[in-house]
């Protein structure tokens, strides 16, 4: 019997991630076997850390229909992938130098981090070349650091990522992703009955028709834009 008494290890982001994207079945296999791993297997965590870290920016740049090389490892991917998340800019589109200047420099400390998890992932990792059979193992502290700084990076990345997509509309999405859109769609349209059997107006239309779906969700995040750009302007007219 387990010793309830033992708290599991958990990736938090990763796992805020898996419950928004419950059909991301390949991230939450990569997850459960890195907490599984925490603290007895810290060769397979190190493993683990940078093919988390992969396959979250692949997701995000298919996400965003830019190809990217079979053969770009961790540092490169990030690099590729940060350039589309715009860091920095707020919710009214206006970019703060400030705030840029900060979260590129947080981005290339987040490539420091991997390029560290490389490095320990080579010498120490399950999957390292040529190692002593018997070599000493990772010790368990620097395998859970890892892990952690990992989950952060997914956090930024997967975050970042999502916040501009309810703005942008992205090449790749799932139906839920632009719940405000589905709601109004929803409310337009008349009900939808196909034998006896009702249908959600907005799930139907991203099933069938997804160009038709997506044209009009452009347009409905285009007309909300321009509704604030018009709201702002007028505060500021009223208050300077």
């Amino acid at each position: 019997m387990a010793d309830e008494s033992v708290v599991r290890f958990e990736l938090t982001a990763c796992r805020e991630l898996m419950d928004n994207h419950p059909e991301s079945l390949r991230i939450r296999e990569q997850v459960e076997a890195l907490e599984d791993a925490v603290p007895d297997k810290p060769g397979v965590v190190v493993s683990f850390c940078r093919t988390i870290i992969e396959t979250t920016c692949k997701t995000v740049l298919t996400d965003r229909g830019i190809a990217f090389e079979a053969a770009w490892e961790a540092p490169k991917l990030i690099s590729e992938t940060t350039k589309y998340l715009h860091l920095g800019q707020h919710e009214d589109g206006q970019v703060d130098a400030r705030l840029r200047s900060g979260a590129e420099q947080l981005v290339r400390g987040v490539n420091q981090i991997i390029e560290g998890v490389i490095s320990i992932r080579n010498d120490h990792g399950s999957a390292a070349h040529g190692a002593d059979a018997y070599a000493p193992m990772l010790d368990a502290r620097y395998a859970e650091i890892l892990a952690r700084a990992t989950d952060a990076v997914v956090g930024l990345i997967f975050k970042s990522h999502l916040q501009r997509a309810n703005r942008d509309p992205i090449a790749r999405f799932r139906y839920g992703d632009h719940r405000e859109f589905d709601d109004w769609v929803d409310s337009e349209t008349d009900a939808i009955i196909v034998l006896d059997t009702p249908l959600i107006p907005s799930e139907a239309l991203y099933r069938t028709d997804f160009g038709a779906y997506r044209a009009a969700l452009v347009q409905f995040k285009q007309d909300q834009m321009s509704a604030r750009k018009r709201l702002l302007k007028l505060l500021r007219a009223h208050y300077v």
